[in-house]
């Protein structure tokens, strides 16, 4: 086989084209995949839009696109068309969900880091991911991955399904946060007055519409969940996963939640929108001593003096990011394989996201240009004939 192979390159902000890459020597412990479906994250329209560069050199700076082009798509579902010599738990022409985060379990290293050695592997010292940092990502024909990074399917969901792994996987990381931090309100407290009764979902994105199935669902948080977002297709949505929604255009919603609280306001937030006014508003929505989850991303045109207002309410605040740890007997990333056989289970719906798709290298241009400003917008993903 070939030791290039074809990518679409984001070359500048907004602009991209296709290109012939090299591919990493294969070891006896990797794989050859060819990407079948690639999600469209947030993160890769933040890298398109010249709003974000995570390809940093040692010393912390971001290296400019005109130096190295960066090849995107993160959230990643493949067919395996070469297996290494040592790899027995894979099969060519399986279809396989790739964990995107390479730590020093990726490595198979015998002396870990200090996050990889406490299961905390996607903050690894030398933590790198396909498609975020600079590897390249599934916007290409062909990646070699190693094969511990590689979670097989059950072909019972489509690979664009699939894809949704990820995404999932960052929600069941954020809740696995949530059971082992220190705050006074928990979703399983046997006192009434240190159980969380009201979540407040600021956002219905994937994230927003992926966590309420997980609260509604997989962890049966049957209390008060309450959805803000200023799209009325995605309220629908979400509404139909079990939330009460609230049109984020419109004043009041102090009101409502006061209402929807029966005055005790929010034990949880979670911030999912990436919108910096999303916070100016929460302070006013908090109970004291509650728990603030920051899991989106941008927050563009704030200042850090919104934080003033929560200081005098002692939240706890998380910032969960990635899904690559804890992991498995056999080092596979135990929320990996949770989201995925939720997915194929059918405990969290997937279909119902995927509202755009794309064929091919040439179509990845239009998955990252204006189609997410669409109303009826919520996930595209990029699809490939293999």
């Amino acid at each position: 086989m070939s030791n290039t192979t074809r990518a679409c390159a984001l070359v500048a902000p907004h602009s991209f084209k296709v290109i012939e890459i090299p591919l990493p020597p294969m070891g006896p412990k990797d794989l050859r995949v060819t990407p079948q479906a690639v999600g469209v994250c947030g993160t890769d329209f933040h890298i398109a839009d010249g709003a974000g560069n995570y390809n940093l050199t040692p010393s912390g700076e971001p290296i400019p696109l005109s130096q190295e082009a960066q090849i995107l798509g993160h959230e990643i579902v493949g067919k395996v068309v070469e297996i290494g010599s040592a790899v027995h738990d894979i099969q060519v022409g399986q279809s396989v969900v790739l964990d995107q985060g390479l730590s020093c379990i990726s490595h198979y290293r015998t002396n870990l880091c200090e996050y990889c050695s406490s299961g905390a592997s996607h903050q690894c010292e030398t933590y790198t991911e396909y498609g975020i940092t600079g590897l390249a990502g599934g916007f290409s024909e062909e990646l070699i991955v190693p094969a511990i990074n590689a979670l097989g399917t059950n072909g019972v969901r489509s690979p664009s399904e699939c894809a949704l792994t990820e995404p999932l996987a960052c929600m069941l990381h954020t809740t696995g946060m949530l059971n082992e931090a220190r705050q006074r309100y928990t979703l399983k407290s046997k006192d009434a007055a240190s159980r969380v009764h009201t979540i407040l979902i600021m956002g219905a994105g994937p994230a927003g519409l992926l966590m309420t199935q997980v609260l509604r669902g997989a962890l049966g948080f049957e209390g008060t969940l309450l959805v803000s977002e200023p799209n009325p297709y995605k309220r629908a949505l979400v509404a139909s996963f079990g939330a009460e929604v609230w049109d984020a255009n419109e004043p009041g919603i102090e009101d409502w939640v006061q209402e929807k609280s029966g005055g005790r306001m929010l034990e949880w937030a979670f911030e999912a929108s990436g919108v910096g006014s999303a916070f100016a508003s929460m302070p006013r929505l908090l109970r004291k001593q509650a728990t603030v989850i920051k899991y989106g991303i941008g927050h563009q045109g704030e200042g850090l003096e919104l934080l003033n207002d929560f200081h005098w309410k002692e939240p706890t605040f998380l910032m969960p990011v990635g899904a690559s740890s804890p992991f498995d007997e056999d080092g596979r990333a135990t929320y990996y394989r949770q989201a995925l056989e939720w997915i194929e289970s059918g405990e969290v719906q997937v279909e119902p996201l995927i509202t755009h798709r794309y064929a091919g290298l040439e179509q990845v241009p239009q998955a990252l240009g204006d189609d997410h400003k669409d109303a009826s917008y919520v996930k595209g993903i990029v699809e490939f004939q293999v």
